[in-house]
């Protein structure tokens, strides 16, 4: 009864806790708030031992340790959060087109990008002809022909030059804007780097091109498809 007593009391109760938020820590998905419940609890952990007396300088020690970082890694992605600065109709497509990624993962990828307002008339590929950029269309409508014949319109929340993207290759089709477009334009280079520093963004956003890709495809075949059964 006594042992029951002592583990109860007052003294361990900052133990209990710290392993309890620790352990809630690891059920987290949001990076932000999974380091922020960590700190907590390694917090009470330091407490604790301070409580319960003795040499625990090694225990003590770790535990600021993991904190130091922690602590380093909640200024870093508040930074992040803190630098996402869109218009509100930006804001909310990106969530929805990106919904993989979470909001400092976005405001990241925005560095490696630059928005650009495109006029209308304005060529943004040329079938068989080098590109070395990547356009994310915010607003505005744009046509896309293939050998001289028109296949389909993107609009909002499409992606354009994600063929010549993701295979090097030159443009598979010529992309003119139908009217004023406003666009995220990210450079190949600036892209790729970007990349290869956040393996997680770039695998949910290579996932994200191939879908599209896919859906494209289809749309063309259809459209052309009923072209030829109306010739």
């Amino acid at each position: 009864m006594d042992d029951l007593a002592s583990l109860f009391s007052l003294n361990n109760w900052p133990g209990h806790l710290s392993y309890v938020l620790i352990a809630v820590s690891y059920w987290l998905t949001d990076m932000f708030w999974l380091r922020l419940v960590a700190v907590v609890g390694l917090t009470l952990e330091i407490l604790y031992f301070i409580l319960s007396g003795g040499d625990l300088r090694t225990g003590i020690g770790g535990d600021l340790i993991f904190i130091a970082i922690n602590a380093y890694q909640i200024y870093r992605l508040m930074q992040d959060r803190l630098s996402l600065r869109l218009p509100e109709p930006d804001r909310e497509l990106l969530r929805s087109v990106l919904s993989g990624l979470d909001d400092a993962q976005i405001a990241r990828l925005l560095f490696a990008g630059e928005f650009s307002a495109i006029a209308k008339g304005t060529t943004l590929t040329t079938e068989n002809e080098p590109l070395e950029g990547l356009f994310f269309i915010c607003e505005g409508d744009v046509r896309v022909s293939i050998a001289g014949r028109e296949v389909s319109h993107l609009q909002r929340g499409n992606f354009v030059g994600e063929v010549a993207f993701l295979t090097e290759k030159p443009a598979t089709a010529t992309v003119i804007a139908e009217d004023e477009v406003r666009a995220i334009v990210f450079e190949r280079d600036k892209l790729s780097k970007f990349f290869r520093n956040e393996a997680e963004v770039a695998g949910i956003i290579y996932q994200l091109l191939g879908r599209e890709l896919a859906n494209k495809i289809k749309v063309s075949n259809t459209l052309i498809s009923t072209a030829n059964s109306l010739a």
